[in-house]
This record gives C-alpha cells, structure tokens and sequence, in this order.
C-alpha cells in the first residue's frame, strides 16, 4: 500500500517538474525573443560595443563569438561550408557575440527535436506555453526602458535572469548558422 503510494507521488512530482522545466523554456523562448529584437536593431556603435562588451565580461566564452556569415539572397540563406566558395558573390553579415549567445540559446529552446517549433511558431502549443511565452513578453516590457538605457537593462535585469541558464558560449559556428537558417525559413514561411 505504501509503495503504491510513494510510486505515485513520485509519479505526480516528476511530471509536475517536467510540466514547469517546458513552461520556463516556454517563458525563455519568449524573453530570449524580447532581448534578441531589442538588442538587434542598436545600430550606435558606442552602444553595441558596451554591450559586446558586457557579454564578454559576463559569460566567459563570448569574445571568441564573433561570427561574419555569408548570405545567399536568392536562397534566403547563410552558406553552411565555405570550402571553395566564392564569398564576394554574398552578403557578408557580421554576428557580434550576444547575438550569437542569445539567438543560439532562443532557437534551441523553441526547436527541441527538430519539429517542435511552438511557442516560437505556435506549433501545437498548449495554452499554457502561450500564456507562458507571453508573461515573458510582458515581464520583459517591464524591465526595458528603451535604447538609452540598455546598459542599465543588462546590468540589472539580464545578468541574473534564470533565462540566462540557457546561453551557452560553447557554439559551433556551422551548427549556428545550420540552426539560424531553420530560424529564417520558419520566419518566410
């Protein structure tokens, strides 16, 4: 009788953990896509190169993250092998290191198996995992305060977010750029 009922409290707490572990990817794929759109478009260089800077100082790794990728326009995207490639015929795009950092950390969460794409997409996504996505949104809007107060968002907000878990400075540049052209053909679907 008591191992039954021990089988089944163990039963109830694992899948409970489980359920809350896919509703914080669930808030992260929301908040990491809040930061990557908001950080992205800073085209002042003094700004980007404190917030290069910040992730440097912060997440050990990120200085090697400075990718310069090569876009294939009519394909609608980046070349995964270089070997032998013309790269004058392409668009070259650079990726600072907390693009990369918070891109990677964005599409892994969201891509799971490969065909899970929800809540980033809304692939099959519970109603839970979208009210989850979108407490980060809003969680995120109020923390931010604009542009001009990047630096303070990273330094106050970012830094010790339980999202920041997930950014990992160990990225390989092909399996990046394979993971962002996943990322850019759901976006033209």
């Amino acid at each position: 009788m008591y191992l039954k009922l021990l089988i089944f409290i163990f039963i109830i707490f694992i899948s409970s953990k489980l359920f809350s572990n896919s509703l914080d990817q669930d808030y992260c794929v929301g908040y990491l896509e809040e930061v990557y759109w908001s950080l992205d478009p800073i085209e002042e260089i003094e700004t980007r190169d404190q917030i290069i800077l910040f992730f440097n100082e912060n997440f050990e790794g990120a200085k090697g993250l400075n990718y310069d990728l090569y876009y294939d326009s009519p394909s609608k995207q980046f070349l995964t092998n270089l070997n032998g490639v013309d790269i004058s015929q392409y668009k070259k795009v650079n990726y600072p290191n907390f693009e990369i950092l918070v891109l990677d950390a964005y599409i892994n969460l969201f891509k799971g198996d490969g065909t899970n794409y929800c809540p980033a997409f809304w692939n099959d996504c519970s109603e839970e995992s979208l009210n989850s996505f979108f407490q980060a949104s809003e969680d995120f809007s109020q923390s931010w305060n604009g542009e001009e107060n990047v630096m303070e968002f990273l330094e106050d907000h970012f830094v010790n977010h339980y999202c920041t878990m997930y950014l990992d400075t160990s990225i390989n540049q092909k399996t990046f750029t394979s993971d962002l052209n996943i990322l850019i053909n759901q976006l033209t679907k």
